[in-house]
């Protein structure tokens, strides 16, 4: 059982990973078409998205089509653009009862921007870690198939993290902030994970783009660190509640 959860949640995500190694630009192509298949493999074969998860593959969608625009605030534009409109049709279930969640849009339009503007992280190990750090409290606190998802994000983000360390390809981390916000909202409505465990995730991208200048061990221990401090924290805060253990 545990073997063929791994392989769901990190096969394709790896060869996602490999495939931007070749082709760069497209990187996040290849990712929103693994994290499609790891969807329609845990909760079968679909086309036009129909569940709020399953508009998750289209969160990496989105950066994929900002990056083939050259001009900076042109980029910006549309992925501001795209963004809304995915999180529109994306949480349309529950947009109308609690409009506040477009609120939570912010921190993704806002860090691509700031990140485009300003220069981006090198390898988006604190997104990595953020991941991580959801798929193990969703899982916790009720919801497996949204947990591999993540984990699956994690999965694509930490291969091109090492990618982009031992490599030296650019991977345009600040892509995955659009991914990171829509799985925060799918826990807090549906999973019913407190927004305090969730809202400090934006914590590690932050860490990793003040350090981006440090050699790569001292981001990474320092990521680490937070990470774990942060996850353990959200494990022991959700841990009373229905655990699925």
């Amino acid at each position: 059982m545990g073997a063929e959860l791994l392989l769901q949640t990190l096969a394709a995500p790896l060869g996602a990973a490999l495939l931007s190694w070749r082709w760069p630009r497209l990187g996040y192509l290849w990712g929103a078409l693994a994290l499609w298949l790891v969807g329609s493999w845990l909760g079968g074969l679909y086309g036009i998205p129909e569940k709020a998860w399953q508009w998750l593959p289209l969160t990496l969608l989105v950066p994929a089509i900002a990056a083939q625009v050259n001009d900076l605030r042109g980029s910006l534009l549309l992925f501001a653009v795209f963004s809304a409109l995915v999180w529109w049709q994306g949480l349309a279930s529950v947009l109308a009862s609690e409009p506040g969640i477009w609120l939570a849009l912010l921190p993704a339009i806002l860090w691509f921007g700031w990140s485009t503007l300003r220069g981006d992280s090198r390898e988006g190990l604190g997104f990595t870690l953020g991941f991580i750090w959801l798929a193990l409290v969703i899982g916790i606190d009720g919801s497996l198939l949204i947990a591999q998802l993540a984990g699956a994000l994690a999965a694509f983000a930490g291969f091109r993290a090492l990618l982009a360390t031992f490599v030296g390809i650019k991977v345009a981390p600040a892509g995955l902030a659009l991914a990171l916000a829509f799985v925060q909202m799918l826990a807090w409505q549906y999973v019913e994970v407190p927004l305090v465990v969730l809202l400090p995730v934006w914590l590690l991208p932050l860490l990793e783009w003040g350090l981006r200048d440090k050699p790569w061990p001292v981001r990474w221990g320092g990521l680490i660190l937070l990470a774990a401090a942060g996850t353990g924290l959200s494990l022991w805060w959700v841990w009373p509640a229905a655990s699925l253990y």
